[in-house]
């Protein structure tokens, strides 16, 4: 069997669409296959088990974070506004983990290989400035928090962010951090 990205990325759909419907515990392996229409054999090949999988669907959203990280010293304005579109990409898996008490478990125990922490730390480091006060990294959470939270309830109850209500977003993040 070849290495197949598209069967890859099928997987990651279905689990992804399976996972929110029925919770990541109440998805077997063998509900992810039948979808898929292939056998638990061919999965495997991509997938050593359904962790492996959340994990896969996990890895998305912190690289885009990561990224983030790496591409170095920008303006608030515009590493708020790089939170908000990298939060909007990865609505679907944020809203999973949101909703899945079982997800969230396993999350937990992945968080730490994927150096969630880290990457939010140098995020709030960069929002905060060299040498904060208490009430500059006080703000800087307090942005961080606007501009995720509000990018993921507006795409919950709407299903989407137009560019006015993206610019919204960004505005209270902003009057948080106090660069109105």
């Amino acid at each position: 069997m070849t290495d197949d990205p598209d069967t890859r990325e099928r997987i990651l759909t279905i689990a992804l669409e399976l996972f929110a419907a029925q919770g990541y515990a109440g998805t077997s392996i063998a509900h992810i296959t039948g979808r898929l229409g292939t056998s638990k054999a061919a999965l495997y090949y991509h997938f050593g088990s359904k962790a492996e999988i959340l994990d896969a669907l996990l890895a998305k959203p912190f690289a885009a974070y990561a990224r983030l990280v790496e591409s170095g010293p920008r303006s608030p304005d515009d590493l708020l506004a790089a939170v908000i579109d990298t939060t909007a990409e990865s609505h679907d898996v944020a809203n999973l983990i949101a909703n899945d008490p079982s997800a969230r478990a396993v999350l937990r125990e992945r968080t730490r290989q994927l150096d969630a922490d880290e990457i939010n730390e140098a995020l709030l480091a960069e929002l905060a400035g060299p040498r904060p006060s208490v009430a500059r990294r006080v703000r800087a959470h307090a942005a961080y928090a606007v501009a995720k939270q509000a990018t993921l309830t507006l795409l919950s109850a709407t299903g989407r962010i137009t560019p006015a209500t993206r610019v919204e977003i960004l505005a209270a993040a902003l009057r948080a951090l106090g660069n109105s």
